[in-house]
């Protein structure tokens, strides 16, 4: 159950392009991670901010509205794909978004 629902989970978060940029949030390194409970109706994603460095070109682009759609899209996209519950978490300082 868990394998089969974290398939899902990475196909998801593979479909999610980082505006501005022909590239996925797996790809880029904006989703570091992400758990799926035993019952598989459950989804933690843990996404990066650290890259958020003012000297990192890639980081400049990505500002509060590119990441609020980010984690907007995640949770969207991972509801509709059946799970119940979605938490994104900034992995550096593990709060819930």
């Amino acid at each position: 159950m868990v394998e089969s629902r974290a398939r899902v989970v990475e196909e998801v978060l593979r479909s999610i392009v980082v505006p501005g940029f022909d590239v996925d949030v797996v790809t880029s390194g904006v989703v570091r991670r992400y758990r799926v409970s035993r019952d598989g109706e459950k989804v933690a994603v843990f996404i990066d901010f650290t890259r958020s460095d003012p000297n990192c070109l890639f980081c400049k682009f990505i500002n509060h509205v590119v990441w609020s759609y980010i984690v907007d899209e995640v949770k969207r996209r991972l509801r509709e794909a059946g799970f119940k519950e979605v938490y994104v978490v900034d992995e550096w300082r593990l709060v819930e978004l």
